[in-house]
């Protein structure tokens, strides 16, 4: 293995909405001590679960596994009401970490469906964030298009009005074609007046895509449950280059760097900066040339909740 040069995509790694949610935990953990149980993985990256499981923190799937009267964390992802309501009868103090992106499209959908408008929500089955919003609202008035397969044998009645919202998380590009397919059938469907696909997940493919242009194989450090690190992958691949979703530096194949010298590295929205650290030392040679490829600026921090 010979590498000549690394180039690094910036940005890359934790977005505004995941460093919030990691800093809610530790301040929670702070205030009330070990157990704090936190429903679904705080954020999709398996690193960060097992340091938070070492510091005391206990992720369950169900309220039902919590013991009364304790404290629970809901994840970055966004939460149905129904969850807020069971934590409720149970006693337990809640904090609530959903990213502020997020709660922007639990808001949209509750407002759109009392307006009397039929939602048909973009994004993928079983997701924790889709979950979320799907249980925001009554459901005969939304519909979950996962494909463009979908969008196409989507049948809405012309007597309602109709808008379209999207997970977060998304590919832009993918998404843009189910809306344009979804608005040829039905042209009185509609947006709401900003995009809901998060300004860092957009930032990120549109690093991958200036990343792809100098090198001959991508790694993108993230979980494989993490969606939009799965579409920094996905990015890579539609523009060429041979790409490859790793948790960290123990996953890559020897095999995979045959006759590579130059190599590209990001990283998905929770993925920490130490792995992509770890994953340049074992690349890298004294002789290897390391340089980062700057697309945009990302200046945002959301506060934490007042409630800590």
């Amino acid at each position: 293995m010979s590498i000549k040069k690394i180039y690094l995509a910036s940005p890359r790694g934790f977005c505004a909405g995941v460093s919030r949610a990691i800093d809610i935990v530790d301040a929670v953990l702070k205030k009330h001590g070990k157990p704090v149980y936190v429903r679904h993985h705080i954020v999709h990256n398996d690193h960060i679960v097992k340091e938070f499981e070492k510091k005391g923190v206990v992720f369950i799937n169900t309220i039902e596994e919590v013991p009364y009267g304790s404290v629970i964390i809901f994840s970055a992802h966004g939460s149905s009401p129904e969850l807020y309501k069971k934590a409720k009868e149970r006693n337990l103090t809640v904090y609530d970490a959903t990213c502020p992106l997020v709660t922007k499209v639990h808001f949209e959908a509750k407002r759109y469906e009392k307006e009397g408008y039929f939602i048909v929500y973009i994004g993928h089955k079983n997701h924790p964030e889709s979950i979320g919003v799907l249980g925001e609202v009554n459901k005969n008035s939304i519909k979950l298009i996962d494909s463009l397969s979908e969008a196409k044998r989507l049948n809405l009645s012309s007597k309602k009005k109709a808008v379209i919202l999207t997970q977060t998380t998304l590919s832009m590009d993918d998404t843009k074609k189910i809306v344009k397919e979804i608005q040829k059938k039905y042209p009185y469907t509609i947006l709401p007046p900003a995009f809901d696909i998060c300004y860092s997940t957009q930032n990120r493919q549109n690093a991958v895509k200036e990343l792809s242009k100098k090198v001959e194989i991508i790694f993108v450090v993230g979980s494989k449950t993490s969606s939009n690190s799965n579409k920094l992958c996905n990015t890579a691949v539609k523009q060429g280059v041979q790409a490859h979703l790793i948790n960290d530096k123990t996953d890559i194949d020897p095999t995979w760097l045959d006759k590579k010298s130059v190599v590209g590295i990001t990283a998905g929205a929770s993925a920490p900066e130490k792995l992509v650290a770890e994953l340049i030392t074992f690349l890298s040679d004294n002789k290897t040339k390391v340089e980062e490829i700057v697309t945009v600026k990302e200046l945002l921090v959301f506060p934490l909740p007042q409630n800590i």
